[in-house]
């Protein structure tokens, strides 16, 4: 949000802050670090006191909170017991308690000061959660929804053109089943962080009510800041565009009006993206005819291929469509004969950097050693029980552990980015799965540059990364035994 922040005066409560470097390079210090929680905690430690102004604090917070949240929440409230009279403090002090704290801690921040933002911010945040949670009928109904749905009321009269205010009561309207109000708060968003993470509300309401205007509006909004910000460029947004189009005119108009959209704009017939998403979009609708439609034409320009095709679930409904074996053939006789392409392409995105050294247990506790491993292929997968796309990835690594794979491999399942470790043990075993069990930590997954997950990674024989891939893909087992093969020879 960008918003005039309340500068904390400091200098006069600390005065060794005078000397303090600027704040402004501590989130270039963060991204460049490897993000071990010892590293960024030594990086929070050294720029404690280098914060001046709230937003400096809240992005302290933000670090810190994830690393050693106790420490911070006890850091804040020592502050604000220092300084009764600072709203500022009073607000970091309640910023990351948990939420019944947090409300309470909002609702006296508002009751003393009235004109102070971050009180109501913190109460619509909280309120926006609940009324977004399944408890959401039941919070309607309950004495903290009136006392919260007052502080919100009088926090729009205070900010009204804020965006976390004008979003509470979106859901708010939407979880009272009046879609016309809570499109009118839609209608006064602005700030496209808020209106990306709340997209899927958005889009419900917009289509409830069959208002296209409201829904351009706040795409276009969107669309530009990405590519202001260098994130997409201006023709992907405009693909974008289309697609996001594509998809009220289904949800508000229905399948019938995909046909004179496509003929209006006759791009998206060539766009893999929009192909496939209309072949699973009939699919849902029970349309299998004019989804093996678009799926050919995907087929076509190598959108879909043939393992994909075969393996998907998504694909299930076509199996009794007469023409679906001869077309699933002819995918396949496609994919043969494109191997020799596929597998020179994949070989030559080989890389090679040293992999990162790592010790760690097994189920059973016993300790694996990447540097014990010279001579052998090392495939690592790195993920997390909750992770779907890391589940859809487990069966086939394993199937191709167990029927594919060659000699001189091992191949290991580290768990990361977890929060039940017990719960992780307990899926891997009760699935049976073929790989290696490791307990992988934050350092292990800073080390290999794990942002996301499944994260794959090839190691050859002399301990080099040869290959990685993030998320899933139905070839994989193809990809496996072509790197797996090519670093045996």
């Amino acid at each position: 949000m960008n918003r005039v922040l309340i500068m904390i005066l400091l200098v006069s409560l600390t005065p060794f802050i005078l000397w303090a470097a600027p704040f402004d390079n501590f989130m270039d210090r963060v991204m460049q670090s490897s993000q071990t929680d010892r590293e960024l905690n030594s990086l929070v430690q050294e720029y404690l006191y280098k914060a001046q102004s709230l937003e400096d604090h809240r992005t302290l917070q933000n670090v810190w909170g994830r690393i050693d949240k106790a420490a911070c929440i006890a850091h804040y409230k020592r502050l604000n017991k220092e300084n009764p009279n600072n709203p500022d403090y009073a607000y970091l002090a309640i910023r990351l308690l948990d939420e019944e704290e947090s409300v309470a801690g909002a609702q006296e921040l508002v009751t003393r000061y009235p004109k102070f933002y971050w009180g109501y911010r913190v109460n619509a945040v909280n309120a926006t959660a609940r009324l977004n949670s399944e408890d959401a009928q039941a919070y309607l109904q309950s004495p903290a929804f009136t006392r919260d749905m007052q502080v919100l009321e009088q926090g729009l009269k205070e900010f009204p053109q804020d965006d976390y205010l004008l979003l509470a009561q979106a859901y708010r309207y939407r979880a009272e089943a009046s879609p016309e109000q809570a499109l009118g708060y839609i209608a006064a968003l602005n700030d496209p962080t808020v209106i990306q993470s709340n997209f899927s509300m958005i889009l419900e309401v917009c289509t409830q009510n069959r208002s296209l205007e409201v829904y351009q509006r706040v795409l276009n909004i969107m669309n530009e800041a990405a590519v202001a910000s260098g994130s997409i460029s201006q023709k992907e947004s405009d693909h974008y565009n289309l697609m996001y189009m594509l998809e009220f005119i289904v949800a508000a108009e229905g399948l019938d009006a995909v046909g004179s959209y496509i003929a209006q704009n006759p791009e998206l017939a060539q766009d893999g993206e929009t192909l496939s998403y209309l072949a699973t979009m009939y699919l849902e609708h029970d349309a299998p005819q004019q989804a093996m439609h678009y799926l050919e034409q995907a087929l076509a320009i190598g959108a879909v291929n043939y393992p994909e095709m075969n393996k998907s679930p998504l694909y299930l409904k076509l199996a009794q469509e007469p023409q679906w074996q001869i077309f699933l053939s002819r995918a396949k006789t496609a994919w043969e004969q494109d191997a020799d392409a596929r597998t020179k392409q994949l070989l030559a995105g080989r890389i090679s950097k040293p992999a990162p050294n790592w010790e760690l247990p097994d189920i059973s506790g016993t300790s694996h050693k990447l540097a014990e491993l010279r001579d052998y292929i090392v495939i690592l997968d790195f993920w997390a029980v909750w992770c779907g796309p890391c589940k859809m990835v487990m069966p086939n690594l394993s199937d191709w552990v167990t029927n594919a794979m060659p000699r001189g491999v091992k191949v290991f399942s580290v768990n990361v980015m977890e929060s039940d470790v017990d719960k992780a043990k307990a899926y891997f075993q009760e699935n049976n799965y073929a790989m290696t069990y490791l307990e992988g930590n934050s350092d292990v997954a800073s080390a290999y540059g794990v942002r996301g997950i499944p994260h794959i990674v090839i190691i050859d024989k002399q301990g080099n990364i040869a290959w990685e891939q993030v998320g899933f893909s139905y070839d994989l087992e193809e990809k496996l035994s072509i790197w797996a093969q090519h670093l045996g020879q």
